[in-house]
């Protein structure tokens, strides 16, 4: 026991000369021969409790500045990715649109036609009566609005409008696109489960629709999305078989060639 207080005690002289060496060195140690081995203990005890718990305060209120620093870095990129993303629904429905219309031997349906109404008539009966003369039975007018309502950004809407003109005009010569841009609208609004059945609806009520190209893509998209891996492979794949030498096949295989690489 007499050995261990004896290294102890010239562990605590060192500790102390070092510590105070820059004070008054000489002063310091003619200060620790006065004392015992027990008090040269507590007394370095005493500096070693004083130094650790400073050191942990420290420590702490540094770690607090840094987690602070950090949430305000995580919601500034957050409100920046939500604008991201929005930015990017919007010119994805421009971009698909002209794919579309590529596929389709450019059908350009955002550029329909506003039929003119004829002197003193009203241009608001035309627009909201099923089947009249300017619509040619067609239903031309509201089909432009929800696709207009898609291209703004205002999904819910375009959807419901999108329900409404199929309602109303199921023999429509647009009834088909509807069908495709209804289930855009709701895959741009991460409604992925509702995108999948109205691209599948699509593809089985019109078989011989322009629109269907696009819809196997999406088909493709929305599982992975849905993170079916092998769901979206096979689809992606059938694109490729379907259509060869097509935008779409080659999106088609750019997303597998992606997965490919996250190990998808």
């Amino acid at each position: 026991m007499k050995m261990n207080i004896s290294k102890l005690s010239v562990l605590a002289c060192a500790v102390l000369l070092c510590a105070n060496v820059q004070a008054d060195p000489a002063n310091e140690a003619a200060s620790l021969s006065r004392l015992s081995d027990s008090q040269r203990i507590q007394r370095l005890e005493k500096m070693l409790s004083s130094d650790v718990l400073r050191e942990q305060t420290q420590t702490v209120q540094s770690l607090r500045e840094e987690v602070s620093a950090l949430r305000e870095q995580i919601e500034q990129q957050d409100y920046e990715l939500e604008n991201m993303k929005q930015r990017q629904r919007n010119l994805y429905i421009d971009m698909d649109r002209r794919i579309n219309n590529v596929e389709a031997g450019n059908r350009n349906i955002s550029a329909i036609p506003v039929p003119v109404p004829p002197p003193n008539t009203s241009t608001q009966a035309v627009a909201v009566q099923p089947g009249t003369t300017g619509n040619n039975g067609d239903g031309q007018q509201e089909y432009a609005k929800a696709f207009a309502l898609l291209k703004e950004g205002q999904y819910e809407q375009s959807i419901k409008a999108f329900e409404s003109f199929k309602a109303n005009y199921p023999n429509s010569k647009y009834a088909d696109n509807a069908q495709y841009w209804l289930g855009e609208a709701n895959y741009v609004s991460r409604e992925y489960k509702k995108a999948l059945q109205e691209f599948q609806q699509l593809i089985a009520q019109y078989p011989d629709s322009s629109k269907n190209p696009g819809a196997h893509l999406k088909i493709g998209y929305v599982y992975f999305e849905l993170k079916n891996w092998s769901a979206a492979r096979d689809a992606l794949q059938k694109v490729i078989t379907l259509y060869p030498d097509t935008t779409v096949a080659k999106k088609a295989n750019e997303r597998l060639q992606r997965m490919k690489r996250e190990g998808k």
